[in-house]
């Protein structure tokens, strides 16, 4: 005689708004990461590298230098953001968004302030929300991969 097996899962709905949640944790850290690329870079990039003539490549490109250490801070930042809002897979969520926006600095550099918070809370938001999206993937191999694949598309461009 066959033997039945029964297969449960239990299925979690959560409301719209606790899937919207993830907008406003990206626009919150872009605006962190903007607020914080400031002040390091006036308190301590340009100091440190603005003080002789041989870091003035440094000097020129401090709110670069700034915003890509200010990159990983946000990123920690991010993770427990993510961790409190119960959002699956914070750490793949959180790389991947710095991974994505390393660099941001460099881009964002040459705007007025106003331009600068509006495109750094705008893509935090759009970078949080498309990683949160792939991080629902249910097979972990699967999300591992479609979130390196989707790094890979997004910065070879930037790249060249």
């Amino acid at each position: 005689m066959a033997k039945v097996i029964t297969d449960e899962r239990t299925v979690v709905v959560k409301p719209w708004w606790a899937r919207v949640r993830i907008v406003f944790i990206g626009a919150a850290l872009g605006l962190i990461w903007w607020i914080l690329t400031t002040l390091i870079r006036i308190y301590i990039v340009e100091p440190i590298a603005c003080r002789d003539l041989a870091n003035a490549a440094t000097c020129v490109d401090s709110f670069g230098v700034a915003g890509n250490i200010v990159t990983v801070l946000v990123a920690i930042i991010g993770v427990f953001a993510l961790i409190r809002t119960l959002q699956p897979r914070p750490i793949i969520i959180a790389v991947a968004a710095a991974a994505v926006l390393w660099g941001l600095g460099h881009y964002i550099a040459g705007l007025a302030w106003y331009e600068a918070i509006l495109w750094s809370v705008a893509l935090y938001a759009a970078t949080y929300v498309l990683f949160g999206l792939v991080a629902r993937i249910v097979w972990f191999p699967a999300a591992v991969i479609t979130t390196l694949v989707t790094i890979a598309v997004i910065r070879v461009p930037l790249v060249l």
